[in-house]
């Protein structure tokens, strides 16, 4: 009796599958009408037009399917009827997203003309590494033959201890960037969403297109991104949450009480993403620089780096922690082997030398204030920070802008980070290098300033 019914049930599917071929098709006819009347050299995607049917379809959509399930079948259309009109059929062409990814630039690392630059552009530590770090990681070259650690699990027991977390519900990367594309590919598909700050990590609308999925951007206040704005950009569809806790290139932060307050109101079945790269930096009293997020939340990840204030951004180390359900779901898209032997050895030394770390940690917080306030004796807007960088606003006058004292700092042998790719053209971003460093910038930006009196 059953097998009868679901045969019947089945011709049914049968004859609505027919009838969708037969509208997409009519569908399509119309979307290459439309792509002849469209200026192809200003691009053939209209992403407000897109939003507008979308939101027009959540609207009136009634059914079984989730919306999630509806908005990214018709974001797959959308991208078909794109290369319709694009005439792409017989070409190699990538899955969605790839071909709008803004590749990422990094800071400025070499000058035309300029051997030894003062480099404050991509926030790295001016000390160099831990000296026993270095010595761990030279004495692993003679095992170079072979294959480091399947899952580097000595790395996770020495961060177990050093943080007093559980190492089942750690998970290491090759950088932290590793750690969030593991995240992006294990809970988006196709057209789902990921919110981010709309001057957020210039990574995050990056790895969102990794796994084909749409930026969502969440609005700011002076520069802080909004909890409202998170919370109202919320749909079924939305599967990630990114939030850098202090925000590159900011250096704003969400205090303990905001963050615990917005992770409450999220579903639970969208992982928040908590990216604390600077937090050995941070010394707000409200800043939440523990785990008990961890505790209290299944869908938050925090992740950590290396890069930083360890100053081993040469070997790309960083690390997760969330829960043991959302950490094994990671680990099942972890690539074997994938910190090197070097990486390994260096980061547990790294982790025990807690004078190397302290020194650092101290610098920064021994200049940033001297030198917030030395950049806004000048005339710049220098916000106050909780990392080893500060966000600079240029105010446009005098006819000088962001861009000419990038410039110049640049023909004066000093690289700071433009934030143009941030969209922030009348803005620039600078390390809290040596002492040195940075007096030698704040002379050189002094005497642009005096020079267009």
């Amino acid at each position: 009796m059953n097998e009868k019914k679901l045969k019947s049930l089945r011709k049914e599917i049968d004859l609505i599958d027919k009838k969708l071929l037969k509208v997409i098709i009519k569908r399509s006819s119309i979307v290459k009408k439309i792509g002849q009347l469209k200026d192809l050299s200003k691009g053939v995607v209209d992403k407000k037009r897109e939003n507008e049917v979308l939101n027009k379809l959540i609207k009136f959509h009634k059914g079984e399917y989730s919306k999630g399930s509806i908005i990214r079948l018709w974001r797959e259309i959308f991208y078909s009827s794109a290369q319709l009109q694009l005439k792409k059929q017989n070409t190699l062409i990538p899955k969605r997203g790839v071909e709008s990814i803004k590749v990422y630039k990094g800071g400025t690392a070499k000058i035309a003309g300029k051997e030894n630059i003062i480099k404050l552009s991509s926030n790295e530590s001016p000390f160099g590494p831990s000296k026993k770090a270095i010595e761990a990681y030279t004495r692993t070259a003679t095992t170079l033959s072979r294959y480091p650690e399947l899952t580097a699990d000595s790395l996770e027991l020495s961060i177990s201890k050093k943080f007093k977390i559980n190492k089942d519900q750690i998970i290491c990367g090759t950088g932290s960037d590793e750690v969030l594309i593991f995240t992006a590919l294990a809970f988006c598909s196709p057209g789902d969403e990921i919110i981010h700050a709309i001057h957020g990590f210039e990574m995050y609308p990056i790895i969102t297109k990794y796994a084909g999925a749409e930026s969502v951007l969440a609005s700011e206040k002076d520069f802080k991104i909004s909890i409202k704005s998170i919370l109202e950009n919320i749909r079924s569809s939305t599967k990630i949450i990114f939030i850098a806790n202090p925000n590159n290139p900011t250096g704003t932060y969400l205090n303990k009480k905001e963050l615990f307050s917005l992770i409450k109101k999220v579903p639970k079945n969208i992982v928040v993403v908590i990216d604390t790269a600077y937090a050995e930096f941070a010394d707000a009293q409200d800043y939440d620089y523990g785990f008990n997020l961890v505790d209290n939340f299944e869908n938050v990840l925090i992740t950590r780096t290396f890069s930083k204030a360890y100053s081993l951004a040469g070997i790309r180390l960083g690390w997760g922690y969330g829960s043991k359900k959302l950490i094994n779901i990671l680990k099942r898209l972890r690539p074997p082997f994938n910190i090197t032997p070097g990486a390994i050895a260096a980061g547990i030394e790294a982790l025990k030398d807690k004078e190397h770390l302290q020194n650092v940690i101290v610098h920064n917080k021994k200049v940033k204030g001297w030198f917030i306030s030395e950049l806004n004796n000048i005339g710049l807007k220098a916000y106050d920070t909780q990392t080893n960088f500060v966000f600079v606003i240029v105010p446009e006058k005098n006819n000088l802008n962001a861009l000419k004292v990038n410039e110049f700092l640049l023909s004066n042998g000093i690289a700071v980070r433009y934030l143009e790719s941030y969209g922030l053209k009348n803005a620039i971003r600078i390390t809290l290098g040596t002492k040195e460093e940075l007096n030698k910038t704040l002379s050189t930006i002094k005497k642009l300033y005096k020079k267009n009196d």
